[in-house]
């Protein structure tokens, strides 16, 4: 190297190529490297948009293989260096990914990319896997631990796969930004369900998506439907091309196929940037979103779109195909409570004649309004007839009320957030509505009672996930019915499609909300688990029999009934279910 070149090396490295107006992206082309080149966005055009995007509150949905996860990186890092003595953190769902992510993606950018280490070399920066110093500004990398989100104030806030993470931590997340004059916080994500987590916070948003313009003026938003995709072989019938199976695909051109106008029909120039644009739905809205699908790139080939549709078929995992290959929520049939499974057991809105003492279960989701359902079991199958929305104040008067016209044998509540209401209602009642309480564990067991210091149970524990899986059975099954709900037909419906379930990878399921508008829900899942819980009791009553027959020597005949709902047994004591 000469010395000329030594000079311009040392001088790069003691003042990198920045000003006040240099974009994001250009910082990051002027100052970083890709496989010991300088980093360029040749290919990803559509990238630099939202790399140059500094919104407070920015969302972005993708699909897989497009290296967004790649320039966020270095735009988080970048925006560390830039600005003078901030915090920031960038998180991710779970501590394996963030341990994996900082190790092979985030680390050897920060260890070789001159512009990250030009400090004073007698000050080493601190740098471990969880944390990065570039200046005097600091990057934490978070996994989705509640400490997490709790333990770290920072002024910029880049959340990588929100659908994977907790939703409630994200939440948290969000307080960390708030002793901060910057507060940008910005969300990434493949999508999983409609309505839940990056698309939801999408559809929030102005919506920008990446437009291509034909040689005949149109602007097209292609997608992967037959309106722009041509395939050579292909029948003019087939109106989803997710039905392309194995046999069609044989019959297939994928080699010519090409993206088309829907106007005219001509190849879309999909790698022509003077042709591609960002364009907003919704302009006026104050939060950001953009939406990047698999022709953003012409890297993505049909051919490639379609052999990873065969093989998520092979897998049976259709869902993940559209969320990573075409960067589309999907709500398949078991995640989500259909209309139709919902309408199935909706009997009629007109109140039925239940006769005063019919035996009865009870429901209660606790809030400032509770959501109360009640259920009549004398006939095959429990029968929700009233629908009842409550003001928290008034809500042990509506009980009292319940009880003195119904045989209440069996009713659930949630133990929290008011657990003072909780064990009123449940010593009011002579432990026949009884507190139960969510299980923070995915591995708990179904139903687990707890004890108090003299070994009275003051409530039960529960699985969360088995718990909502059971109501969603009874409905899917049609083992329960719906009646009575007058005006409240739209609403049930609303809270009883709220709820997604949640399965990844060597985890267990896991129940999510959407919007939080799923109270009737949880009231259902409650009112089923008391139905649990006076099984279990009645268990425990039948062996405490039993061992009282063989400790007298008696030949006592302990009835049986099939299904664990014998009405005319006594209603248990305070004394057996427990005071506090």
């Amino acid at each position: 190297m000469s010395l000329y070149q030594d000079f311009l090396t040392r001088l790069q490295q003691k003042f990198p190529e920045d000003g006040a107006e240099m974009p994001m992206s250009e910082f990051i082309c002027a100052n970083t490297t890709l496989r010991k080149k300088p980093f360029s966005f040749e290919g990803y055009e559509f990238q630099r948009a939202i790399v140059d995007d500094m919104h407070p509150n920015l969302a972005v949905i993708k699909c897989s293989q497009i290296g967004l996860t790649e320039v966020q990186i270095r735009k988080f890092l970048s925006f560390l260096k830039r600005t003078n003595s901030i915090n920031g953190i960038f998180s991710l769902p779970t501590d394996d990914m963030y341990k994996r992510v900082s190790q092979t993606r985030i680390k050897p950018i920060v260890d070789d990319e001159q512009v990250f280490n030009q400090h004073d070399p007698s000050k080493k920066p601190v740098r471990s896997m969880s944390l990065y110093q570039i200046d005097d500004s600091f990057g934490f990398i978070t996994g989705g631990k509640e400490g997490d989100a709790t333990s770290i104030n920072a002024d910029v806030l880049f959340n990588d796969e929100v659908d994977l993470a907790d939703q409630e931590i994200l939440a948290l997340y969000g307080s960390r930004l708030q002793g901060s004059d910057i507060r940008i916080r910005q969300g990434f994500s493949t999508p999983t369900f409609e309505g839940y987590g990056i698309d939801s916070m999408y559809k929030a948003s102005d919506q920008h998506e990446f437009l291509c313009r034909c040689g005949c003026g149109h602007w097209n938003l292609p997608t992967f439907t037959p309106q722009f995709i041509n395939i050579p072989g292909l029948s003019a019938d087939l109106n989803d091309l997710s039905e392309i199976d194995v046999d069609m695909s044989v019959k297939l051109n994928l080699g010519d196929s090409f993206v088309m106008c829907e106007h005219c029909g001509r190849p879309l120039e999909l790698g022509n940037i003077d042709r591609r644009e960002w364009v907003p739905r919704h302009p006026g809205r104050l939060s950001r979103g953009y939406w990047v699908r698999p022709f953003a790139t012409p890297r993505l080939s049909i051919k490639y779109i379609v052999e990873q549709l065969l093989d998520y078929k092979r897998k049976n995992s259709i869902r993940r195909w559209y969320n990573t290959v075409l960067g589309e929520p999907y709500n398949d049939a078991s995640a989500r409570l259909s209309l139709t499974e919902i309408e199935a057991v909706m009997k009629g809105e007109g109140k039925i004649d239940v006769p005063s003492g019919t035996p009865v279960a009870i429901g209660i989701d606790v809030g400032q309004v509770c959501h109360v359902t009640v259920a009549s079991l004398g006939l095959s199958i429990p029968v929700v007839f009233a629908w009842l929305q409550v003001p928290s104040d008034q809500l042990k008067e509506t009980l009292a009320n319940l009880r003195a016209q119904y045989k209440v044998v069996a009713g659930g509540m949630d133990l929290n957030p008011y657990a003072p209401l909780a064990r009123e209602v449940r010593d009011e009642s002579g432990g026949a509505i009884m507190p139960i309480e969510y299980s923070t564990s995915l591995k708990a067991a179904p139903l687990t009672p707890v004890k108090d210091e003299l070994d009275n149970i003051t409530h039960f524990s529960s699985n969360r996930t088995l718990m909502i899986d059971a109501i969603v059975g009874d409905i899917r099954n049609r083992r329960i019915e719906f009646a009575g709900y007058g005006n409240k037909k739209a609403i049930i419906q609303t809270h009883l499609q709220d709820m997604v379930r949640i399965e990844l990878p060597e985890q267990p399921a896991k129940w999510n909300k959407l919007t939080g508008e799923d109270h009737f829900f949880h009231s259902l899942g409650y009112l089923k688990h008391a139905l649990r819980i006076k099984q279990w009791v009645n268990n425990q009553e039948e062996q405490e029999e039993r061992q009282m027959a063989l400790l007298f020597g008696l030949a006592t005949t302990v009835q049986h009934n099939a299904s664990g709902l014998d009405f005319r047994s006594r209603i248990k004591s305070p004394s057996l279910l427990g005071q506090m």
